[in-house]
């Protein structure tokens, strides 16, 4: 019997964190020597099986006037929030003094300080500074009441399974079933809610895409909030209590980080909804950007977030990550240089999805405009990668935002041509581009402005309003043909290059007369 008893024990204390060794002996010495002996006293006697008030109240500073039943609430606080006190980091020095206050002080849980022990005469106890605090955290916890139920909790003397007692296992029963429901409930109310705000609102794609993934984690989340206040009226032990509070806590983090992830997704659709209501196309290459690094920024701190949940010191990480940051900041230079090229192009705006763009060698169309390049579709049908941070340096013409495409030529007409069908040419050519569709009426230039080796030059010298150049090759089509319908309806003709040939005329003579040639 006494070995079942033990090896009970021994169970007790490995999930709880406590060394075998503690639980080893049938009772336990009272002790308040040394901050490892108080420490020990009250871990034992606040055992169910073991409980003792008595000596409970020893361990802490005495006060005759004091009635608030202080080892009680702390036993319920310890329970409740799932406090771990473990014994084999706590000192065996009765003369301890902390580093940091140069005191005799000891605090048992590094995530709650406000619990310490202090040395008062020759005894480690609890003082009133910590009583105070441990009693403002306890009315904070249990806002709600409910202390003789938490007392009954405690010292009832129900046989135990596991540690817990029928009536523990019946409210845990009536937990799961409240909280399952509840989750049930506040789905159907926020996803039928949501939706109707959104359809009155004119948001109808965006309700049916992404509002309907937000409402199960959203109720989920409402749930552990309730759970996480109810929760330490359930008394379970403390060895259980840390690993639940645990999962507890790290669960809503867990949560508010689905939520935000999905959320970006709802933002997303609005953004392209909105982008597709302006005429920059840059618009919508920016909005995949924004939606993939508010992504990463949430689940990062998301992850920081339950680390810190599960009291996993995020600053050593946060130290490391800045000095590995510096040594990948140095190493990446050319990648943060493009990043910023990215940051500057979407706000200078240089140019946009379809423009037209020359710089050096770079002669094409804008296809997509990246997080770290930009891509070019060249005339011969390749692709071409630029970085942005050398797109946002380089000298670029942008033929795409030109208002008007210019179009000028030369038309030779023959000598023969009379000044009156002259005339009445420029003016049908006049007529021409006042009658072309994408031709600007209100600035040309047509005269005929030389008399060449072997024709009379026409300035043909007009703009055309197209937003393309495969449009602005059509209405130059257009216009040609034209032009040669009206010089074949006038009768005038166009000239082309042409060359005289003059030869000597060679007498019987041997002598040589430059005045006597012949024309051919």
């Amino acid at each position: 019997m006494k070995k079942i008893y033990l090896s009970a024990l021994f169970m007790i204390g490995m999930l709880s964190n406590l060394s075998a060794q503690q639980f080893l002996e049938d009772s336990v010495i009272f002790d308040l020597s040394t901050p490892y002996n108080t420490a020990k006293s009250f871990v034992f006697y606040s055992q169910p099986s073991h409980f003792n008030e008595e000596l409970l109240n020893l361990c802490t500073q005495l006060d005759p006037t004091d009635s608030s039943n202080f080892s009680l609430k702390l036993i319920q606080l310890i329970r409740g929030e799932g406090i771990s006190i473990n014994l084999n980091e706590i000192s065996k020095n009765p003369d301890y003094i902390d580093s940091l206050t140069n005191r005799n002080v000891l605090v048992l849980s590094n995530k709650y300080p406000q619990l310490y022990l202090e040395k008062i005469g020759k005894n480690w106890v609890i003082p009133r500074g910590s009583k105070v605090k441990i009693l403002a955290l306890h009315d904070k916890v249990f806002s709600f009441g409910n202390n003789s139920l938490l007392d009954l909790m405690i010292t009832s003397n129900s046989k135990r399974y596991l540690g817990i007692t029928a009536q523990q296992y019946l409210f845990i029963l009536l937990f799961l079933v409240t909280a399952f429901s509840s989750q049930k409930l506040l789905n159907y109310v926020i996803a039928k809610m949501g939706m109707k705000a959104a359809l009155r609102m004119g948001l109808n794609n965006i309700a049916k895409e992404g509002l309907l993934p937000v409402t199960k984690p959203l109720s989920s989340l409402i749930v552990i909030l309730l759970i996480s206040f109810f929760y330490p009226i359930l008394q379970l032990p403390a060895y259980i209590s840390v690993y639940v509070v645990s999962i507890i806590r790290a669960s809503a983090p867990l949560l508010l980080t689905i939520i935000s992830f999905r959320l970006i997704k709802i933002l997303g659709l609005y953004l392209e909804k909105q982008a597709k209501k302006t005429e920059s196309t840059l618009d919508d290459q920016l909005v995949p950007i924004v939606r993939k690094s508010l992504r990463v920024f949430v689940v990062l701190v998301g992850t920081l977030a339950i680390l810190q949940s599960f009291d996993i010191s995020i600053i050593p990480l946060l130290t490391g990550l800045s000095i590995g940051g510096l040594a990948f900041a140095l190493a990446a230079q050319d990648t943060i240089k493009n990043f910023f090229g990215s940051v500057m192009i979407f706000v200078d705006k240089p140019f946009q999805v379809g423009h037209w763009i020359t710089s050096g060698e770079i002669d094409g169309t804008i296809e997509e405009v990246g997080f770290r390049s930009t891509r070019i579709r060249t005339f011969t049908n390749s692709v071409m990668y630029i970085p942005n941070g050398k797109l946002a340096d380089a000298t670029i013409n942008n033929h795409g935002l030109r208002v008007y495409r210019r179009f000028y030529t030369n038309i030779g007409l023959t000598y023969e041509t009379a000044p009156d069908k002259i005339q009445l040419f420029v003016n049908g050519l006049e007529k021409i581009v006042q009658d072309h569709p994408y031709t600007a009426k209100d600035n040309y230039n047509i005269y005929l402005n030389e008399m060449g080796p072997y024709s009379l030059g026409v300035m043909f010298y007009i703009f055309f309003e197209v937003p393309e150049w495969s449009l602005e090759l059509k209405a130059r089509h257009e216009v040609l043909l034209a032009i040669l319908k009206l010089g074949q309806t006038l009768g005038v003709n166009f000239a082309y290059p042409t060359q005289t040939l003059h030869m000597a005329q060679l007498s019987k003579s041997t002598s040589f007369d430059p005045h006597d040639e012949k024309e051919i």
